[in-house]
């Protein structure tokens, strides 16, 4: 078999499995994850699912429900849930070099040309190897092109007699799967374009398959988009495995507070904060930035004619990714809009015009360039964190006891992340 075979390999129940990881004993029972400030279910297990919880239903709503099913509650904790997606696809870059994180839980591979020949075997040993290496259960997809994956992987993991593996390479069951599978279940069909296809009578994955002969219809009603969509589902790839992901070209980070906040040293704390995160993921991809923008936000329930954003976009004299000097210029950002009579409910914090570190042309009359000493400390304190856990060095100015922090009442320890958190083995 000479053509490319691809599998979409996706972690069952991801949140709740990671959590189930380090704590046995909530292992079979219904785990919901909640969002920042414990807000709303964000994540189930299909326990869970099947006592009644809703996704994105606000934890009040339901307490009732959750002490006649003792349903288990956790934070979110996405330091942990971070380092075990990152563990996932450190596993799976062991079994094949062609690797494209999909997302948190999800990443496409390109089976290597030697194992072609034994797909269905190589399937359950990269479910297995997953299993044994993070304790993280997973389905694997395999299949001739990317859109013919995600089908199999949705399949593998709602049916049980496939075991968490399903192979559609060569499949006499392709079509008949393809007639169950709806429109809005095809990788990159959404709502308004399944809508446009039901008025032609296409309401299935193999009626819109069956469309091959049809590519210049196909081209005008649906777009080339939809094109290589049909193209796929007839097993002709159009969508290669992308092993090396692109710099992200902006990085945000955004938190709300655990209560309004209405202190300026509070938020100068949180910006400072905020920044140290995104200038370390910056960092990360070996990057630099060259705009700062910092947004604030009040309740906007509380007077909906009112203003509830206020944001500035500062321009930075020097790509950088100090740490330190960004810090600065998000004090100058908040000075500019910090109005003392407002409660705050929220801070973000984003850095944009981003560039390769090696592409910035230093400014001989500039006392703001990004140094080499300069980077020499960042990188210094990011190995510290790496190595002894988050936050282990940080900036003064992020604050100490931050009172201003997120409500996480339930959140689960951060137990690949910092060494206090380490599982220890009893006596």
């Amino acid at each position: 078999m000479g053509r490319s075979v691809y599998a979409l390999i996706d972690c069952n129940n991801f949140y709740a499995s990671c959590e189930r990881v380090f704590d046995p004993s909530i292992r079979g029972k219904p785990i919901a994850i909640l969002s920042n400030n414990d807000g709303c279910v964000i994540a189930r297990s299909d326990e869970a699912k099947i006592a009644g919880v809703k996704m994105g239903v606000p934890e009040f709503k339901i307490r009732d429900l959750i002490k006649q099913k003792n349903v288990v509650l956790k934070s979110s904790n996405y330091a942990l849930y971070g380092d075990m997606s990152r563990r996932v696809m450190e596993t799976l870059r062991h079994l094949t070099p062609k690797v494209e994180p999909y997302s948190i839980d999800e990443a496409f591979i390109e089976f290597p040309k030697l194992i072609t020949n034994n797909l269905d075997r190589f399937g359950k040993e990269i479910k297995s190897t997953v299993k044994r290496w993070t304790g993280l259960p997973v389905s694997v997809g395999i299949a001739p092109s990317k859109t013919l994956a995600k089908i199999a992987n949705e399949r593998a993991k709602s049916n049980p007699k496939y075991d968490g593996v399903l192979n559609l390479v060569e499949n006499p069951d392709l079509d008949a799967i393809l007639k169950e599978t709806k429109l809005t279940d095809i990788w990159g069909i959404g709502g308004g374009l399944s809508q446009r296809l039901f008025q032609e009578n296409i309401r299935n994955a193999l009626q819109l398959k069956q469309q091959i002969d049809k590519k210049e219809w196909v081209r005008s009603k649906i777009s080339v988009n939809g094109l290589r969509t049909v193209m796929e589902l007839n097993g002709q790839p159009c969508l290669e495995v992308e092993n090396i992901s692109d710099p992200r070209k902006g990085i945000m980070t955004s938190r709300s507070f655990g209560k309004a906040v209405t202190d300026r040293e509070d938020l100068s704390e949180a910006i400072a904060q905020f920044i140290s995160i995104a200038a370390e993921k910056l960092r990360a991809q070996n990057s630099v930035a060259s705009l700062l923008h910092v947004t604030l936000r009040t309740n906007k329930y509380s007077n909906y004619k009112s203003k509830y954003k206020y944001g500035i976009e500062l321009p930075l004299q020097m790509p950088t990714a100090n740490t330190a000097y960004l810090i600065r210029c998000g004090r100058t950002c908040l000075k500019k809009l910090f109005q003392p009579n407002l409660r705050y409910k929220k801070v973000a914090v984003m850095l944009t015009g981003i560039l390769p570190g090696s592409e910035v042309q230093t400014d001989l009359f500039s006392k703001d360039h990004y140094t080499t000493d300069e980077r020499n400390l960042m990188q210094k304190v990011d190995d510290i964190n790496t190595k002894y856990g988050s936050e282990t060095a940080h900036f003064a100015s992020t604050g100490i006891e931050r009172t201003w922090q997120m409500k996480q009442e339930y959140l689960s320890p951060k137990y690949t992340t910092q060494w206090d958190d380490l599982l220890e083995a009893k006596a």
